[in-house]
């Protein structure tokens, strides 16, 4: 049975950084907050080397350490290590429902982040855990002194290689692409590795092996090859998880992410989102935090001004 009823005045989604930092200045207002999450830091955790956040070079889980550190001594926030199973609005303000309580607030602010894109090709599931990743950090380790691929040309995917060259003894960048779409700088760093090989114009087609990944199958100009190694990591980007969006009927745009002002509003009254789930272009740790301090602003000014008239807008 779930527990009693907790009321927050702003109830946060997210724990990466825009939702870490929408905690931050919105507990600075003295409101309670309550930050829904399954996990703290989302998926800047798995960046190896961040050197475009002002003043750090690290990795991107210690960043979200010290986020998280900082949120945690402003004792009128609470983290509910959970997932949303529902979410509605009602008269009073907005009700959502977790395996353990049900969460009640005046304001919602969405930054759910994004979800890693698949190749959605055969075998891609088969061998999950077993030769398939989608997190260097997490697993480099068991590709030591062996042979592994990274599918994708972003900056993520050109950093996980780098990393994943460190300790494996070959090191394949698949990119369907003429030029890799990182920084130059890295482009130049996977290029002086001597156990790194870049392969353009090439499409993954299948993953083959019998009890674990033992190879990739390519389209390669237009032929088809076959590579052997012992592990691929997918590193060709994400797609915005929704669910809340879908739930709450806030616009979206094309490609199902959350459509927002520039004060971080929805187009439901009291949903403001921040981060990768909104249409924002640029998809980066700095711009994350941005939008949630908007949007911490934002909801307190409209919580504010629901208690002061004591509607529900």
């Amino acid at each position: 049975m779930p527990e009693k009823s907790s009321v927050y005045d702003i109830i946060i989604i997210g724990g990466g950084p825009a939702g870490l930092t929408a905690a931050l200045y919105a507990a600075r207002n003295e409101l309670k907050i309550g930050v829904l999450s399954k996990d703290i830091g989302g998926t800047a955790n798995s960046i190896l080397l961040l050197e475009n956040w002002p003043g750090y070079k690290g990795t991107g889980s210690q960043l979200m350490k010290g986020f998280y550190d900082q949120v945690k001594t402003y004792p009128n926030v609470e983290f509910i290590m959970s997932e949303a199973d529902s979410i509605e609005k009602t008269k009073d303000g907005f009700e959502i429902k977790t395996k353990k309580k049900e969460l009640k607030c005046k304001a919602i602010i969405i930054a759910t982040g994004t979800k890693r894109r698949k190749l959605g090709i055969p075998g891609e599931d088969k061998f999950l855990g077993k030769g398939v990743s989608y997190c260097v950090t997490c697993d480099a380790f068991f590709f030591k002194n062996k042979i592994a691929s990274v599918i994708g040309g972003s900056d993520c995917a050109a950093t996980s290689a780098l990393a994943l060259a460190d300790l494996a003894k070959k090191v394949y960048v698949i990119y369907r692409g003429e030029k890799l779409r990182c920084e130059e700088i890295t482009t130049d760093r996977l290029e002086d590795r001597k156990n790194v090989e870049i392969i353009y114009n090439a499409v993954p087609l299948e993953l083959i092996g019998k009890d674990k990944v033992e190879g990739i199958k390519i389209l390669h100009n237009k032929s088809q090859k076959t590579i052997e190694l012992d592990g691929v990591f997918v590193e060709i980007g994400s797609t915005p998880a929704e669910e809340f969006a879908k739930k709450l009927n806030l616009d979206l745009d094309d490609e199902g992410y959350i459509l927002v002002d520039d004060r971080m509003k929805t187009s439901v009254d009291g949903v403001y989102a921040a981060g990768d789930i909104t249409s924002q272009k640029l998809k980066q740790i700095v711009v994350a935090s941005g939008q949630g301090a908007i949007a911490a602003k934002s909801a307190y000014e409209y919580v504010a001004s629901f208690k002061k008239c004591g509607c529900g807008k």
